[in-house]
């Protein structure tokens, strides 16, 4: 392998080294703060600059206080698919459970909202009619029946609020609606808070797990998905056309969606303090409420306004989200997005025929390698031939040895004679990046990869491989022995001493092929953590590379070309 050869491969594990630091967050949905410049240019009108946003304030206003004598009570709604507890503090979701999934460990119901200690909790109305923190006002339950609950309550200056819940059978949402109640004699006019999404529950690293969406009408029928991660707390959307805004986490969605995105005026995005209130800071323990403040709304007298709303509480899986509109925009695999789909139904579909995403990934490994094997034989042969052609090489370094440009111009003039690519060695494991990459979104982000087995101890292909936890941590490893990668290891270093290299004529051949040797523990290093299904791909990948070796040497023996 020349120089070249040895420095397109370098790039290869440097591309892969910086993979998490730089160019994971580049393929990823793309985090925006919305600029000032952009907000001058999308903003609504001027009756929505008059919206509020949630605030930190403790004070709370003295018409709120007519109903704290309520009996605090708590209400289950629920449907075959999910679990919802309400609590009439608020009129707010105050748990969800997801009956058909079990929790990160796998051992109880998950519960997608926590039942956390916070007043601000989904579906709450924080602000309303210059009153705030709104949130903890407590509402008399006026009807209950199977499926359904309305709440109700008036503030002093004439205003009666209604707020009615039911969820449909055989669906993954809540349905809404606020019904705004004007019993004066003149014209109310006001905006409200109502909180989107909060205490959604964790499913990994916070960094790269949680965030908070809102997506946003570009018109013929595209909506821009705008995810915000937890460090770009906190942030705030006026863009014209907000028709959604919610949370998520690797696998699961909580989604505000009105009827109408006429009445948004703007999002919200807050982290919470160690206290479950709003915080202006960070978002440390990953925690935040994502709000959505309304324009002003003119109520005539003795009239009433209302708003629909869902609110969808479920998975990230194409068939769920495709019920409901704009929704699925939320499945991003950022700007691999047609290789990942494309790698994640043949995924699916070898999965129908054997039910084992891990077969399926070593069927899609067998496939790509065959279909990149004739490049794979033309790099083996023209490395082969490079080893053939190293005394000729090394005649024209002894000739022109005073002139490194004509040895350079001879050796190009001796490749091409000989159809001898010295770039070609790389050039396999180049194509295989982009699918590598693609795989990885999918392999992190498809709900199909959570908690999916393959054998023995390989149970979450969306994990790593751990077999079991050390009583000592490695450095860069941490404390899990994961095997896969160890397997991979092993038989990159066996795939190396097969693969045909030139002679090692010059102490810079030597050091380059030294360096080389290393190159597999660099990527032991890299895919260690990574999710064992990206980890399987990559050590079947190797194995057949190793088979495609010993049949090439085989055909290539024979060839003589000086």
């Amino acid at each position: 392998m020349d120089r070249r050869a040895l420095i397109a491969l370098i790039i290869c594990g440097v591309i892969m080294l910086l993979y998490y630091p730089i160019i994971l967050p580049l393929l990823s949905p793309k985090t925006e703060k919305v600029t000032q410049e952009e907000l001058s240019a999308e903003k609504r009108g001027e009756a929505k600059k008059e919206t509020r946003t949630v605030a930190p304030s403790l004070l709370t206003s003295p018409e709120t206080l007519h109903e704290m004598d309520i009996h605090k009570e708590e209400v289950v709604v629920e449907n075959e698919y999910i679990k919802t507890v309400w609590i009439n503090e608020g009129a707010a979701l105050k748990s969800v459970k997801l009956k058909d999934f079990k929790s990160q460990d796998s051992k109880d119901t998950l519960e997608l909202i926590k039942d956390a200690d916070t007043e601000y909790r989904p579906l709450a109305i924080s602000y309303i009619y210059q009153n705030a923190n709104f949130q903890r006002q407590r509402y008399r339950i006026i009807d209950r029946s199977k499926g359904r609950i309305s709440f109700s309550t008036s503030l002093e200056s004439g205003l009666n609020l209604i707020k009615t819940v039911s969820i449909p059978d055989g669906k993954y949402h809540v349905d809404m609606e606020i019904v705004l109640e004007n019993n004066t004699d003149s014209e109310i006019s006001l905006a409200y808070d109502i909180i989107a999404s909060s205490m959604i529950t964790h499913e990994g690293e916070i960094s790269a797990d949680i965030a908070g969406l809102v997506g946003i009408d570009m018109g013929n029928h595209k909506v821009k998905l705008v995810s915000t991660a937890p460090k770009g707390f906190p942030a705030k959307n006026e863009s014209r056309g907000i028709v959604w805004a919610g949370s998520t986490n690797k696998y699961f969605a909580t989604v505000l969606k009105p009827v109408s995105s006429e009445w948004v005026a703007s999002v919200h995005l807050q982290a919470f303090d160690m206290q479950g209130m709003p915080s202006e800071g960070k978002s440390e323990q990953g925690d935040f409420m994502v709000s959505l403040q309304t324009g002003r709304i003119h109520i005539a007298p003795h009239t009433s306004v209302r708003h629909g709303y869902l609110y969808f509480v479920g998975p990230k899986k194409e068939e769920v989200l495709g019920q409901y509109s704009t929704m699925d925009a939320i499945i991003s695999y950022g700007w691999l997005h047609a290789i990942s789909k494309l790698l994640l139904g043949f995924l699916n579909a070898v999965h129908s025929v054997i039910p084992n995403y891990g077969i399926s990934i070593i069927v899609l490994t067998i496939i790509i390698k065959a279909l990149l094997f004739p490049l794979t034989r033309k790099s083996q042969v023209s490395m082969f031939r490079m080893q053939q052609l190293q005394p000729l090489i090394n005649q024209l370094k002894e000739k022109y040895k005073n002139n490194k440009q004509k040895i350079g111009q001879e050796q190009v003039l001796l490749f091409k004679k000989y159809g001898v690519n010295p770039m070609s060695g790389c050039l396999p494991m180049i194509l295989q990046l982009p699918v590598f990459f693609a795989l990885f979104r999918t392999l992190q982000l498809s709900f199909e990869m959570r908690q999916a087995p393959f054998v023995f101890w390989i149970n979450d292909l969306s994990m790593p491989d751990t077999l079991m936890y050390l009583p000592f941590t490695i450095p860069f490893l941490g404390n899990t022995l994961n095997i896969l990668p160890i397997i991979m290891t092993g038989a990159s270093f066996v795939q190396m001493k097969l693969t045909p290299k030139s002679p090692a004529t010059d102490p810079q051949a030597q050091a380059q092929q030294k360096m080389m040797s290393f190159m597999p523990i660099m990527f032991a290093f890299i895919l260690y953590k990574m999710p064992s299904g990206l980890t399987l791909y990559w050590t079947t990948s190797t194995i057949f590379s190793i088979v495609e070796s010993l049949f090439i040497r085989k055909s290539i023996k024979k060839i003589k070309i000086v």
